[in-house]
């Protein structure tokens, strides 16, 4: 040890444990002070640091105990009651918590490395910490890269002043007030991360205020980047207001479902149904797994089927030809059996199959006729619509209509009922309107009961209501759309612009905000299924791979990531699961901000690299904690109850180590603020609350 480490010794180490150390203070040490070479340094703080010597580096501790040992001194003077404690000793309990190593042929600068392999030997002199040291551990060197705009020209040496950000400050350290807390940007960002706390601690102004300050670094600006947010509370579309008007470069573009919302900064959101996989259409409609959920995917078959404008008339004549015939023997009255055969004619036909289509017959003689008799004197031409006559409870050409649907060519072959036929197969991205759905599902109930299944129908009862409901809510029109380019979705959705002239995208948006705050919980968690799982294909297939990085900010996941799906319909929530455990490879990132850690799924969050703990008073959500993140010690767990509002503990890859910091205040707030009870309650009588139209 040199002779300035020697000068500014406090203590020695006299108790070694796995966890932790205990440090003696050397005699003459009253007040936890010393007189440095730079400054009066205080060293016994609670979360404060020292370093203990070893071989060529620095052990790095963090205080978690002060304490002094019991000598039973009495009272120096009882009738005044002062306590005597100039010889009593004094102790320090300490973590180990990383180490710093010099780097070589510079003086003053250390390399911090979190985590400790080896111990001290007993004794051992215990140091304050000084600046130099203090700014390794928080990374206050080395902020910036330059980087060359001109690469071919600056082969040999570069002259360029353009500079990119390595780190991004997020707020300033609460034991240590001069330095600031930054995060490292490439491992933050490039990898997922989880923001909890309790409601009102400070979760959405700590997203809102990391991202302004990242927007706030102009010069070479971050126009790269992409924020997808599930704004589930309205919050955000305030606190990024004015981002434009800090720096010039980027845009963020608004969408609300609500169309009372919709102005020339905020655009409709839509999302067609069509773009939805059986699995999302299972869990918008909560199908079951055995029964309804097969039906259900026949049914969006047969939509998609009947909406294909290619030569599909076999497929066509049979499912109808069967649906019909099984209509008309089963025991419902003739005027039901002829409004279903009218309804799904009208919606589904064929050239062959539809209400006007005239045939003949042969009678019970073998005379081909061309007419279905009615009553006396009534004598109608043969088509479909006219053999469904209803006439005294009876329809009248219910045998000429079986034999056309039935009959067979000059082989013995069906005409229209194939022997080995296949049901048509849904194909996600297949245009189909909205309104033939509840029809299809008819038809693909009725297909199943013709082959004999008599109960399918009871068993999808639920799965018919929940259809019928949704067709009739207002709040799931924007399901509703027919007409949809797919691929410009897809590119509105990462802030992408097609230039044809060009034949390239171009980077429009950096910050798209999703405003679903008017929406229930079941809307939610659909359209964050089938958005972040759109997302997800949509930045596999952009070249080179993993180039085009995309954060997807989830708030209040609690909501729709759930931690115990009930039932198969939830199959479609998986997606948060695989881009937790594959979405990182191809630049796909979560950032999940939740109150309710324990309710979120353990397999998002244990994938989650850094943590942003606010205010955590459950304990079972600091349980949860717990087990996902084995390397958190229990004295940082503790801190979490009582941690106050607009401060948090961060601690993962993108820093050093473990740390308590005041978050860097939002300007503009997100709409999350408390209320303010005492001006809102004391008022005059009969005032005003609001005004209507």
């Amino acid at each position: 040890m040199n002779k300035e480490d020697k000068q500014r010794a406090i203590g020695k180490v006299v108790a070694i444990n796995s966890d932790r150390f205990t440090i003696e203070l050397l005699s003459g040490i009253d007040n936890f002070n010393v007189n440095g070479f730079d400054d009066i340094h205080y060293f016994a703080q609670l979360n404060s640091y020292v370093i203990v010597p070893y071989q060529n580096y620095y052990i790095v501790a963090e205080v978690s105990g002060v304490r002094e040992k019991d000598l039973n001194v009495p009272f120096s003077n009882p009738t005044e009651q002062i306590l005597s404690k100039v010889k009593s000793g004094k102790f320090l309990e300490v973590l180990p918590i990383g180490t710093l190593r010099p780097k070589e042929g510079e003086p003053n600068v250390y390399d911090f490395d979190f985590g400790v392999s080896v111990y001290p030997a007993l004794y051992t002199d215990t140091l304050y910490i000084k600046e130099a040291e203090l700014d390794a551990i928080f990374n206050v060197k080395n902020q910036e890269q330059i980087v060359c705009t001109k690469p071919k020209a600056h082969k040999t040496e570069c002259d360029c002043k353009t500079k990119r950000f390595k780190t991004l400050s997020i707020g300033k350290s609460t034991i240590f007030p001069d330095y600031e807390v930054k995060i490292d940007i490439d491992k933050f960002f490039s990898s997922h991360s989880a923001i909890l706390g309790n409601t009102g601690s400070g979760k959405s102004c700590t997203i809102a205020s990391m991202l302004q300050n990242l927007y706030r670094l102009n010069g070479y600006s971050a126009t790269g980047s992409s924020f997808i947010i599930f704004d589930v509370n309205g919050e955000y579309r305030q606190a990024f207001a004015e981002i434009q008007k800090v720096n010039p470069d980027l845009e963020v573009k608004n969408f609300s479902i609500d169309p009372a919302e919709v102005n020339a900064e905020v655009k409709q959101f839509v999302l067609p149904h069509w773009f939805l996989t059986i699995d999302e259409w299972a869990l918008l409609l909560q199908a079951t797994e055995k029964t309804q959920l097969p039906i259900l995917r026949n049914a969006l078959g047969l939509a998609s089927i009947f909406t294909l404008q290619i030569d599909v008339n076999e497929l066509k004549n049979h499912i109808l030809a069967t649906c019909i015939t099984q209509i008309l023997r089963d025991e419902s009255s003739s005027p039901s059996k002829k409004d279903r055969i009218v309804s799904i004619l009208q919606k589904f036909n064929t050239n062959e199959i539809s209400l006007a289509k005239e045939f003949t017959y042969n009678d019970d003689d073998g005379n081909e006729q061309s007419t279905v008799y009615i009553d006396r004197g009534i004598n109608l031409d043969c088509n479909i619509r006219n053999c469904l006559t209803v006439h005294f409870g009876e329809i009248k050409g219910i045998r000429q209509l079986i034999s056309y649907l039935e009959q067979t060519n000059e082989d013995g072959e069906p005409v229209f009922i194939v022997d080995k036929f296949k049901m048509p197969t849904y194909e996600r991205n297949q245009k189909f309107s909205f309104e033939i759905i509840e029809d299809a599902l008819d038809l693909a109930i009725l297909y199943e009961e013709a082959h004999g299944n008599k109960q399918i129908r009871d068993y999808c009862s639920s799965l018919i209501t929940r259809l019928k409901s949704i067709k009739d809510r207002e709040d799931f029109n924007f399901l509703k759309q027919d007409n949809a380019n797919f691929e410009q979705y897809k590119r509105r959705l990462l802030g992408l612009s097609k230039v044809k002239s060009a034949n390239e995208v171009t980077k429009k948006q950096q910050i798209i905000i999703l405003d679903l705050s008017s929406v229930e919980d079941e809307i939610v968690e659909v359209i964050s299924c089938v958005i972040s799982r759109i997302i997800y294909e949509a930045v596999k297939e952009i070249p080179p791979r993993n180039s085009y990085p995309v954060n997807l900010i989830l708030e209040e996941a609690h909501r729709y990531i759930s931690d115990s799906p009930v039932g198969a319909f939830l199959k479609a929530n998986r997606i948060f699961e695989l881009i937790a455990k594959e979405g990182r490879k191809f630049g796909m990132l979560l950032m999940i901000s939740s109150q309710r850690p324990s309710e979120l799924s353990k397999t998002v969050l244990s994938q989650c690299s850094n943590f942003i703990v606010h205010r955590i008073q459950n304990p079972e959500d600091l349980a949860h904690i717990r087990q996902i993140t084995p390397h958190i010690s229990d004295t940082i767990l503790k801190r979490m109850p009582s941690i106050p509002t607009q401060h948090a503990l961060i601690f993962g890859h993108a820093v050093n180590l473990p740390t308590t910091f005041k978050v860097n205040e939002a300007k503009p707030r997100p709409k999350s603020d408390n209320n303010n009870i005492s001006e809102n309650w004391f008022k005059p009588k009969n005032h005003i609350v609001y005004k209507y139209e």
